[in-house]
């Protein structure tokens, strides 16, 4: 079945909003994509081809697996300073402390996140 200009065109556009959008770690990804999907063909499948590729194949599993990472840093981010506000108030603070850290930190800590493992293939805690 032969696809139309329009649905063509409305992919291409897809694609260069995706590639637009794209964080310095999901470059970094296609970019080992494109690598080892040229080696597997035997030439140079260019940047676009293997960005294709990896979203339609890798780029959701890819990013799910990152932010449950992400998420799990910063619960334990979230544990420690309820301990250690509880510790300070010699009574368990309980979701009280979590909601103090979301509210006061949390922004913060994901624009860290953001910087720190921007250039991270593997975050810590990974399964891969």
């Amino acid at each position: 079945m032969k696809a139309s200009v329009s649905e063509c065109s409305a992919d291409l556009d897809l694609l260069h909003v995706e590639l637009s959008t794209l964080s310095r770690a999901e470059r970094r990804q296609v970019e080992k994509h494109k690598y080892f999907l040229s080696q597997t063909r035997g030439m140079d499948v260019g940047f676009e081809m293997a960005a294709r590729d990896w979203f339609e194949k890798h780029s959701q599993e890819w990013r799910e697996e990152r932010h449950r990472r992400m998420l799990a840093m910063q619960r334990d981010e979230i544990a420690k300073y309820k301990w250690l506000r509880s510790e300070e108030a010699r009574r368990d603070l309980g979701s009280a402390a979590s909601l103090e850290w979301i509210r006061l930190y949390a922004a913060a800590w994901r624009d860290w996140f953001e910087k720190e493992y921007a250039d991270v293939d593997e975050l810590p805690g990974s399964r891969r």
